[in-house]
């Protein structure tokens, strides 16, 4: 089925933005691609889309549909929109509790869609711009950076774990990996991506301590090679070397081939 440029540009703006057909039909864009021919015109919008991700389109759409939805109850396109309209959403925003990162996203969407539509971009007005500052000092602040894997954190694990299974002789294959590998990489501070690449030769054993080459690392671009440290804490189960001596009995990893010290587990 073949469709006319006209028919995909304003579903489209419908359909991710809101907008209304004879909104978009007003837009710089459209006088623009309909210079062209209609088949080079879709042609065109599309290779324009797909130059965005589907994920920047869900995040733009997302915020722009709102703001659509409050110019229309004020009887207003949004492409009618002054920079005192948009300041008065992002009061309005603000007001009902959302965080100065919502409100961010809001102003970015916006820019956005006045750019991809060609016309007056009043976003990026010097009033907005002074809204926003005034925003980010009265909104909250989210934050969505996890807290930090802690030796707290590693002793609940183990606790619950425990409780679970009664003895680490019966804790699972694949769950013993994954706790044995979060110790692993709470005591040494290495990035998963340099212990995935760890084989049971890199190990050095000593009654105090492992050492372990590592062979490579995001940090290491020569490629030179360098080495961590796990030493004896004397502190039970929990301990990071005695935990590894355990996995090392449970994997009993053949002698004659190359294994990893983490291998996948099925």
């Amino acid at each position: 089925m073949n469709f006319s440029f006209r028919t995909v540009f304003s579903d489209f703006g419908e359909k991710v933005f809101g907008i209304a057909a004879v909104d978009t039909a007003t837009t710089t864009a459209y006088e623009i691609y309909m210079t062209d021919s209609q088949e080079e015109a879709l042609l065109l919008f599309q290779a324009r889309v797909l130059a965005y991700s589907t994920t920047i389109w869900i995040k733009h759409g997302t915020h722009v549909k709102e703001f659509v939805a409050f110019c229309a109850r004020r009887k207003l396109s949004v492409f009618e929109t002054t920079p005192s309209v948009i300041n008065l959403y992002l009061l309005h925003v603000s007001q009902s509790g959302k965080s100065f990162g919502t409100i961010s996203a809001i102003v970015d969407a916006l820019s956005f869609v006045f750019r991809f539509y060609s016309v007056q971009n009043h976003a990026n007005h010097a009033s907005v711009c002074d809204m926003k500052k005034f925003l980010s000092k009265v909104c909250e602040h989210q934050q969505n950076k996890k807290s930090a894997f802690d030796s707290a954190a590693v002793r609940k694990l183990w606790d619950s774990m425990l409780l679970k299974f009664g003895s680490i002789e019966k804790i699972p294959l694949l769950e013993l990996r994954t706790f044995v590998l979060c110790v692993f990489q709470h005591s040494t501070f290495c990035r998963y991506s340099d212990i995935a690449k760890i084989t049971i030769d890199d190990l050095l054993f000593d009654t105090d301590y492992f050492k372990i080459k590592i062979s490579s690392s995001k940090t290491d671009q020569a490629g030179r090679g360098d080495f961590v440290f796990l030493p004896k804490q004397k502190t039970g189960f929990v301990d990071a070397h005695r935990l590894l001596c355990l996995w090392l009995q449970r994997l009993d990893p053949p002698l004659d081939t190359k294994v990893y010290l983490f291998p996948p587990l099925a």
